[in-house]
């Protein structure tokens, strides 16, 4: 019984999709007529696509890089030196935290996640703290 009407709420949300998708695109297409429309809808994905999803990529992919040479010629271990006094207290985080607050504000969250699969980086944090790591510096990305 519980099932059959579940369904039956599927279906009927099913059909108002569809109801609903078909007037707004069939009202679209009688107006710039279909061609037109569907030239618009590629057209549009394919500049989403290009002029921000890759350029995005582009700029995760460099920052993750960055911070890979950060990791390897002890720049690192420089930050956690000078910067432990102040990431302690302030947010219970070793100084090479603010790494990935900078790591972030270059590019987003993306480049703070090669950094967490770094041994070389990771092993400054406690596990506590390294799960929170990958969300420290989320709130820079859209300042």
């Amino acid at each position: 019984m519980k099932s059959l009407k579940f369904l039956t709420l599927r279906r009927m949300e099913a059909g108002i999709f569809l109801l609903v998708f078909f007037t707004i695109f069939g009202t679209l297409g009688s107006i710039m007529g279909v061609p037109n429309m569907l030239n618009t809808l590629m057209k549009t994905a394919y500049s989403l696509l290009i002029d921000t999803v890759f350029y995005l990529m582009a700029i995760t992919v460099l920052s993750g890089a960055l911070g890979k040479l950060l990791v390897e010629f002890g720049v690192v271990r420089l930050l956690e030196l000078l910067l432990r006094p102040l990431m302690k207290p302030l947010f219970n985080m070793p100084g090479v935290a603010s790494l990935g607050a900078v790591m972030t504000f270059l590019s987003d969250n993306p480049a703070i996640m090669s950094l967490t699969k770094d041994k070389n980086f990771s092993r400054y944090f406690k596990t506590f703290q390294l799960i929170s790591f990958t969300n420290f510096a989320a709130p820079t990305a859209w300042d």
